[in-house]
């Protein structure tokens, strides 16, 4: 079956680790280690700040250089591009049940993150709301990399061969 829409298939190991240790770092990051203890601090380029130089009456300002830790944004970057890249790179094999493997994880990935994410905006309140918006943002990415993983393994470990 062609599928051009995935990646290749030698991508899938090196974004594996990329994935995995960017996942731990953003993990350490956001819950263990000192908030000072990974930052990144330099000029960046902001199309909208409330940070220095904020204007008095509206408090943001528009399209101007700030000082700011750029830890976030790559550790973000990374998982987001390396976990697309894990997440849709071909597989050794890739047939029609391995297609069909992919879409029911991705189905299911889109359900349970939308469903928790609907749980922690009903239950979840106050400035801790803001972990739940930053881990939203790859819940499903993750939910899907995880259900398409023990899929596949369930499928080549206890599926008959078809030869």
């Amino acid at each position: 079956m062609k599928t051009s829409y995935l990646f290749p298939y030698r991508l899938k190991w090196v974004s594996c680790v990329v994935f995995i240790l960017s996942c731990i770092l953003m993990i350490l990051k956001m819950f263990v280690l000192d908030s000072e203890a990974l930052e990144l601090n330099t000029r960046v380029f902001a199309f909208v700040s409330d940070g220095q130089g904020a204007d008095l009456f509206n408090g943001l300002v528009y399209f101007t250089w700030i000082q700011d830790s750029i830890t976030d944004e790559i550790g973000v970057s990374l998982l987001i591009i390396s976990g697309i890249i894990f997440g849709f790179s071909r597989e050794k094999f890739e047939d029609e049940m391995v297609a069909s493997i992919r879409l029911k994880s991705l189905v299911s990935a889109t359900i349970a993150s939308y469903t928790l994410l609907l749980l922690g905006y009903l239950f979840i309140y106050g400035s801790i709301f803001y972990n739940v918006m930053i881990i939203a943002m790859v819940m499903q990415l993750v939910i899907f990399i995880i259900l398409l993983r023990i899929n596949m393994y369930r499928f080549t470990k206890f599926a008959p061969n078809e030869e």
